[in-house]
């Protein structure tokens, strides 16, 4: 079979084209795609054949002219000279006017700038990531050695006992808190693994503000509502680990009275879960909301900065998402979405 090309239309386009016949042989091609693959395109070679996941493309090149199956957006990867490129392939069926599949169109795009652009986008973000970890993580070792080192210092020229003791203390009470900061970085380090159960999400909740009162016992309201079946797959553990610490932040966000409202929304039509947790507070201001997930950032004068980035990662280990909105003086709520079992 050979399908003619519109080569007024075709040459101008500045994405490949590519067809192919009933057995995913090359009966045409376009200039774009010459030069996508630097001039290794051959009539009458198989179309799989140039790319790296060969056996990946002949699957959905089959099932595109075998079933009609439309496929966008497919990336492969192609060996070149200089290293591979990275293509976008979307696969059409050709019909004749029976309706009978006699071939395939090809579009293809070259996304190799735009992934390299990603990746170093990427790296840039990594390291502006850990710049801000190992700032938060210089900032707390420096003032608890700082801390430790006055303390030491005052203990030389001390000879009362009860003042000795009491400089002892500090500097315990320091070198405890820098075990701890060191032992919640590793715990933060470490993959998470998970033990999934299916979970209700309701029952866990109200479970969560039982033991967030006595915990934080304060003059403070808890308000639930859950409406929709909220039956989750997930590490019962990690999810209430992840709650509770989010209904903490809520408390302290009130500095006094004030209301934490938690909301369950799990319509049946829907596949997701959406947990929302909100408080009245004070809100975080627009240049802090960026960072409060990245790893020892913290606005707190007794606190590590790993909470909330440790509550994004068991999401992240679930599937799920964690998103934050909030306005000065107004408020913050936090939302939780997770599919459903």
């Amino acid at each position: 079979m050979n399908i003619l090309l519109g080569e007024h239309i075709t040459n101008k386009m500045p994405s490949g084209l590519i067809t192919v016949d009933r057995a995913g042989t090359i009966t045409g091609h376009n200039p774009a795609s010459n030069r996508i693959f630097e001039g290794a395109l051959m009539t009458g070679s198989p179309l799989q054949n140039l790319v790296r996941e060969s056996s990946s493309l002949e699957d959905l090149l089959n099932r595109c002219l075998n079933t009609g199956e439309v496929f966008t957006r497919i990336e492969f990867n192609v060996p070149m000279r200089a290293g591979d490129r990275r293509i976008g392939i979307n696969l059409s069926p050709i019909t004749n006017t029976q309706g009978q599949i006699e071939g395939a169109i090809c579009l293809l795009s070259d996304l190799t700038e735009i992934v390299d652009l990603q990746s170093r986008i990427k790296l840039t973000e990594n390291f502006a990531a850990l710049g801000e970890m190992s700032a938060g993580i210089a900032h707390e070792f420096k003032n608890s050695l700082a801390t430790i080192a006055g303390y030491a210092q005052m203990s030389t020229s001390e000879n009362e006992l009860q003042a000795l003791r009491s400089y002892a203390g500090e500097i315990l009470k320091e070198s405890r808190a820098l075990s701890n900061m060191v032992t919640e970085f590793l715990i933060f380090a470490r993959p998470v693994e998970t033990t999934m159960d299916e979970t209700d999400l309701v029952d866990l909740l109200k479970s969560v503000i039982v033991d967030l009162k006595h915990l934080r016992p304060g003059p403070y309201d808890v308000r639930f509502q859950a409406s929709g079946d909220a039956v989750v797959l997930c590490d019962a553990t990690l999810m209430r680990q992840s709650f509770l610490n989010l209904l903490i932040n809520a408390t302290e966000a009130l500095d006094g009275p004030g209301t934490v409202s938690v909301s369950v929304d799990a319509p049946p039509p829907r596949d997701q879960v959406r947990v929302l947790v909100e408080d009245n507070g004070h809100g975080i201001p627009a240049n802090v909301m960026s960072k409060i997930f990245f790893p020892f950032f913290t606005t707190k004068t007794h606190g590590t900065g790993l909470g909330l980035s440790l509550v994004q990662k068991i999401m992240l280990a679930h599937d799920g998402r964690i998103e934050v909105h909030s306005t000065v003086g107004k408020g913050t709520r936090f939302t939780v979405t997770l599919p459903k079992k």
